[in-house]
């Protein structure tokens, strides 16, 4: 598994790590995923991106993240 690189040069400071961690937390929560999961992880890495691309509002981060995870799964489902 690879280590999470933000994708921007917007630095991550510690109550911004705070609003990722819950966010991250309750999708984990919500789908069933091993925090350490290849699925966690995947959408760990999109959190950060949605974040430094200016989603700061939990809500909308966690609407956002709820959003990707439905269409990607969804993808995978057969027609």
């Amino acid at each position: 598994m690879r280590p999470l690189r933000a994708s921007s040069s917007t630095p991550l400071w510690p109550e911004d790590l705070d609003a990722l961690q819950r966010v991250f937390d309750r999708l984990c929560n919500e789908y069933r995923w091993p925090r350490k999961s290849a699925q966690a992880q995947r959408y760990g890495r999109m959190l950060i991106e949605e974040y430094q691309a200016g989603t700061r509002d939990e809500y909308l981060l966690l609407a956002a993240g709820r959003a990707f995870i439905e269409s990607s799964l969804a993808q995978k489902r057969p027609a």
